[in-house]
């Protein structure tokens, strides 16, 4: 399971390559968020990380601490770059649990913390 969801890290979020969500996300995917919570289909999914890139420019993702029980991948991670809007650095620390079933992440419960930088 971890190394699903490692492969979802770096695939997704250094390498930017969108072809992770349809190997390693299933269909369809639940998003809890403080957005609210989400039924996604991989499309949805695709552009909604494809608009998020729009956001920092040259960003990097280094998976923090992670943890595996059961079902569940547990992840704390930061993201850099440079935000386009107002050309300073950005930092974001994730808190990520994932439920993987089936070889396939199928839920997942996140929360941002922009400006916070845990490493």
């Amino acid at each position: 399971m971890t190394a699903i969801v490692r492969r979802y890290w770096d695939g997704l979020w250094n390498r930017r390559d969108l072809d992770v969500i349809d190997e390693l996300i299933a269909e369809p995917y639940v998003r809890h968020s403080s957005a609210g919570t989400r039924r996604l289909s991989r499309a949805d999914l695709k552009r909604e990380v494809s608009n998020s890139w729009q956001l920092l420019h040259d960003p990097t993702t280094t998976v923090d601490d992670q943890v595996s029980a059961d079902d569940r991948v547990w992840t704390r991670a930061t993201t850099t770059g440079v935000n386009l809007d107002t050309g300073e650095t950005s930092v974001v620390t994730w808190l990520v649990v994932h439920r993987v079933a089936g070889g396939r992440i199928v839920e997942s419960w996140s929360a941002t913390l922009p400006g916070v930088d845990w490493r």
